[in-house]
This record gives structure tokens, sequence and C-alpha cells, in this order.
């Protein structure tokens, strides 16, 4: 999952788990979001097809919670600046470049005089950290590959404290304001911390081996200005080291770079002895010790580390096309996208009929279809609710079978003017048991079309009519975050004989 979409997860996933009453995010958004995500998908995918594949449930989850993020930003603008605050800032790698590489310039001049001891800091001292830095890379790769370790618990600390530290001023000003936006935005530092470290040692990564090179890089130019508008003479000394010791040394230090580079190392010690500077004078021409200084840097220093961030940068973007999903994650992924209304049912499917009775035409119909179009194996008919017992559909529907069941069906009829004191309460209701079941359930209401058409049969503006009403029910039930299904059911055909 890519990293921003991450970030949209997480901060979805923190409003949800903190707005049960649906002030941030409204529910009717929160289940057409849910719609859009798993129709995107393709009509091919069922439940167990989405439930057994982490990338489809991915992809899901992500493009669910970009569908949400939106709105959310511009009802809520403080959503976007913290998403922004989570974000790696680009402007914070530029300044640590920038200092790395004047850092460098300054290591050139760090000694204040016109020579440069091949021996000494601070080229040999960079050079020697950078080989120890490799060495311990090393050492953490290998260890990695004989026994992989989960992200410690330590690094998750540094990576929750660092999120929390950037998003503490808008937690203070939110919670002063919105409580539960406040313990929202609260709850998605943590969870960045947690789940985001992996992005955030990638980066870390990449930033430091960039900084080194540059460190190199300035090191290099520094040498060369310097050079350029001063007279430096090249030498050595030292209290312990003979002539033969430091021959030994500039081969292998410049060696590698001396055969290719047309620069000639003293052949004999003679010659080492004339660059070690006594009271009596000694040293010789800087200019080739600067071109073997900035090409041992470039081969030691600037080189591999642009590779160790070119391999942490491949690292994010494995990290970016990862399939699978971490437990939480996929837990989280399974109740929300269950019960959007496109993925099948698999079970029992209850049916509650609320301020009309069905005929017996019309509950053999529904039966059909619900079999057919909707795949329940196992149709149960739930007792009624008549007009005005809408205080009475909470209880209904979080008792008996509703709750095992894998798809509640609310049936109303055409005839009847949708009303929000009554129909839409009993709609919320059914919406909401479903969610709240573990695992969620799916919700279709079921609007007969039948009752309409038998009272104005033979009216010729019956067909509009029936228009006009399908439009005011569609719109009425999308108002709640779901889908009206409009069927005559005394109508609908039974099923092809076998």
């Amino acid at each position: 999952m890519r990293e921003e979409t991450l970030r949209a997860v997480l901060m979805v996933r923190a409003i949800e788990e903190v707005d049960r009453a649906g002030t941030i995010l409204p529910p009717g958004d929160r289940a057409q979001a849910t719609r859009e995500a798993v129709r995107a998908l393709g009509a091919g995918v069922d439940e167990a097809a989405l439930v057994a594949d982490d990338r489809l449930l991915a992809r899901a989850l992500g493009d669910r919670a970009e569908r949400l993020t939106g709105p959310l930003v511009e009802r809520f603008p403080i959503v976007g600046e913290a998403l922004g605050r989570s974000r790696t800032p680009a402007g914070l790698l530029i300044v640590l470049l920038l200092v790395a590489f004047a850092g460098g310039i300054g290591l050139s001049a760090l000694d204040g005089s016109r020579r440069i001891n091949i021996l000494a800091f601070p080229f040999l001292g960079l050079i020697a950290w950078n080989l120890a830095m490799y060495a311990v890379l090393a050492i953490g790769w290998i260890r990695g590959r004989i026994r992989p370790a989960a992200p410690s618990d330590s690094g998750r600390a540094w990576t929750r404290r660092l999120f929390e530290r950037r998003i503490a001023p808008l937690l203070r000003e939110t919670r002063r304001v919105h409580v539960v936006l406040g313990e929202a935005l609260g709850s998605y530092a943590v969870a960045c911390g947690a789940l985001g470290s992996a992005f955030i040692a990638q980066h870390a990564r990449r930033w430091l081996h960039l900084a080194a090179a540059a460190v190199a890089i300035g090191l290099i130019v520094g040498l060369y200005v310097r050079g350029t508008v001063f007279r430096y003479e090249a030498g050595w000394e030292s209290t312990f080291l003979g002539p033969a010791q430091v021959q030994s040394i500039l081969g292998v230090l410049f060696g590698p770079v001396a055969g290719w580079s047309g620069v000639q190392l003293p052949a004999t010690i003679a010659e080492v002895e004339q660059l070690r500077w006594t009271a009596g004078g000694g040293g010789g021409d800087a200019a080739p010790w600067i071109h073997l200084i900035a090409l041992s840097l470039i081969l030691y220093v600037v080189l591999p580390r642009l590779l160790l961030a070119a391999a942490a940068t491949l690292g994010l973007w494995r990290l970016d096309r990862a399939a699978s999903l971490p437990d939480d994650l996929r837990r989280y992924a399974t109740d929300v996208l269950r019960g959007s209304g496109i993925i099948r049912s698999t079970g029992v499917a209850s049916v509650t009929t609320y301020a009309y009775e069905p005929s017996d035409a019309s509950l053999a119909g529904l039966t059909r279809w619900l079999q057919g179009a909707a795949g329940a194996t196992q149709v149960e008919r739930r007792t009624s609710l008549r007009y005005g017992e809408e205080d009475m559909a909470g209880p209904a529907f979080a008792i008996g079978a509703h709750r095992v069941a894998d798809l509640h069906v609310l049936v109303m009829s055409l005839a009847a003017t949708p009303e929000a004191e009554n129909h839409g309460v009993v709609i919320a209701a059914a919406r909401d048991a479903a969610h709240r079941a573990r695992p969620p359930a799916g919700v279709r209401i079921v609007i007969d079309e039948s009752p309409y058409a038998t009272r104005f049969a033979g009216d010729a503006s019956l067909a509009s009519r029936v228009e006009e009403r399908r439009r005011l029910w569609r719109n009425f039930v999308a108002g709640y975050g779901l889908e009206a299904d409009l069927l005559p059911l005394e109508d609908l055909p039974s099923p092809p004989s076998r």
C-alpha cells in the first residue's frame, strides 16, 4: 500500500473508531464510499475472493479511504493539516543536504593551514567512519537474513513520538473545540508511529546516505576551491610511522584509484621520505594528491552511499507495492468492506417488513429474488414493524436471527411516502445493526412496487407516477448511505426449472 494511501486509511480508521455517532464521518458517506470502492474492483469479485486476496483488500480499503478523506478535509481542514504534518517533509531533506555539504567544505579548511597531510583527518577520518558504517550495515543485513526480526518497540516508540510531536499543536487546538476529532487525531498519530515505521526507516536511511555523500562532495569541492586560490603543499609527518609503513598505507588508500587516474604514487621509500615534513623542509606539490583524495572519496564514500540511497529508495518502492496487510488492517478491512451491499451474502437473509403487509405473492417473489440475485441460501421472515413502532426498530434488529443473519432485508411499499421520522428511523436502525454485527452483515432496502401498481391499475399516468415514486425513494434511501432495490415482487418470474 502506498504511503499516501496508508495515511488516508489510518486517518479514516482513527475517526471511525471514535466517531460512533457519525458526527465527523456520517454513516451514509461511509457506506457510499464502501460500495463504490467494492464496485470499482469489478463485477467478478465476490466476498470469498476479496477476503482471500490481500491485494484486493488493500486496493479496496485504500480506494474507500481516499473517497472519504476528500470531503473530510473540506469539512475539517485541520484533518488535511494533520495528514500534511505526517508526510515526510521534502524541505527537511534539502536543509540536511545543504548542511552536510557545508560541513564538508568546512572540513577542507579545518586546520586553517595551507598544508594537506595525506595521513590525517579529515580525509582518513571520513573514510574510516564510512567503512565502519558499511561494516555495521553489512552485519545488520546478514543478521536480518539469518533471523528476520519484527520492528522493535523502541523504534516504534521513536516514530510515534516523532509524529505526536509534530501533531501535538494540532491536538491541543482541536481538543479545545472538538473533543472527538482531537481523540481521533491522537489515535492517528499513534497508528502512524506503529504502521508507518517501516516507511520512516527507509526515508531515514536514504536521507542519511545522501547526507554522507554530500559531506564527501563538500570536502572535495572545498579542496579544489581552496587549491585554486591558495598554494597548497602535500606531505606527511608521524611520530610512530616510518617511510616504509607510509608507503604501504598509501598503496592501500590510493592504489585502487592511482592505477587508472594517471597519478603516480611514490615508487620508492626515498620518494616517500621526500614528502615528509621536517625542520629542514619536505612536502611536495599538492595538486596530484588533491586529485587522488577526490577520486578516493568518490570511490569509498560517494558511490557506495549513492548505491545505498538507491537501495533505500527501492525499499520504499517495495513497501508501496507490498501485497500483504498487517493483521489489524486486515481485520479492519474485512469489517468495513463486508456488508457493503455489493458483496453477495452466503447464508441467512433476515426479512423485516415495515408499515405494510406484503401479499403471499410478494413474499414468494421476494424469496425467489433473495435466493437468486442476493445469493441467500435461507430466508427467514421476522416480525413486521407497524407504522408508529419506529422506536422498536433498533431492539428488533439487534436480537434473534438478525444477529446471525448475513443479510438484513427491510421491505417497504412504494405506495408510502418516505418520511425521515418514520421510514428513515427504521432504515437507519437496520443499517446500524448490520454494521455493528461481528462480522458485519449486508443491508438491502427493498421497495415493493406491486401495491402501488395495483392501486393505480388502468390509470394512464401509471408509468409516470411509478417513475416519480422510484426517484423519490432512491434519493431518500441514498441519504442513509444505501441503495434501494425497487421491485414488482408479485410479478417477479420464478427461476427456471432444472
